[in-house]
């Protein structure tokens, strides 16, 4: 996809109301069986056959309309990194919303934006370089936090090389050694959000390497087999 596909790719999912990835059903309906709830409300996951029939039945409710970020804000937000944002970040944020869509918990906002906890994107990244969050005190400059899957778990672009992607999953990490929660993953801004579209993009998770003991991120083939097992 070019970057003006994933864009139209996006609107279309944000007018349809269904730019997540958990999509909430009609009050009160089919609440018995397994699954995941909300309350009175079951969860269905973008695009499984459970949504699809759900949707057509009209037992799915749509996510509210999103507003774009002002220029001010993104224009802020390269301020505070030095740098420009990655083309298609910044059209997304003044084309399709100010975060709040995308995977995980969705992509995280500029000022006044979609945040985690409150904490926008240039929150979080404002609070590593200040050495305000001890955690992430060492990450290179020019690494914007860009969504939130729960966990402490966060991906991250790289503002300064190519929009290259990048993860943070302190969770099994060595706790002496956090330094091993930062890894790199291999594709774009652009291939990360194309995956989520299409429906192939899998949470970041950091392991261990059976053979050499290293610290690397999971492989696609490794997040099959967990699936295959679940």
């Amino acid at each position: 996809m070019t970057d003006d596909e994933v864009v139209n790719a996006i609107q279309a999912l944000v007018a349809a109301g269904e730019y997540l990835d958990q999509l909430p059903g009609v009050p009160g309906a089919r609440l018995s069986g397994g699954g995941v709830f909300q309350g009175n409300r079951r969860i269905y996951a973008r695009g499984s056959p459970e949504h699809l029939e759900a949707r057509s039945a009209g037992l799915v409710e749509r996510l509210p309309p999103l507003t774009p970020a002002s220029p001010a804000a993104v224009q802020e937000a390269e301020d505070l990194l030095g740098n420009w944002l990655p083309l298609l970040l910044r059209r997304l944020y003044l084309e399709v919303g100010n975060g709040g869509f995308g995977p995980g918990y969705g992509i995280l906002g500029v000022r006044g934006g979609h945040g985690d906890n409150r904490h926008t994107a240039v929150d979080l990244y404002g609070q590593a370089r200040s050495g305000a969050w001890s955690a992430w005190s060492s990450m290179p400059a020019g690494l914007l936090p860009i969504c939130h899957w729960g966990c402490g778990i966060y991906s991250l672009v790289d503002c300064d090389r190519e929009a290259s992607m990048w993860a943070w999953d302190p969770n099994p990490a060595p706790d002496d050694d956090l330094g091993k929660a930062l890894f790199p993953q291999s594709m774009t801004f652009r291939e990360w959000l194309v995956r989520w579209v299409d429906g192939r993009l899998y949470q970041p998770a950091l392991v261990q390497d059976p053979d050499t003991g290293e610290w690397r991120g999971a492989t696609d083939e490794e997040y099959a087999t967990w699936m295959a097992e679940s």
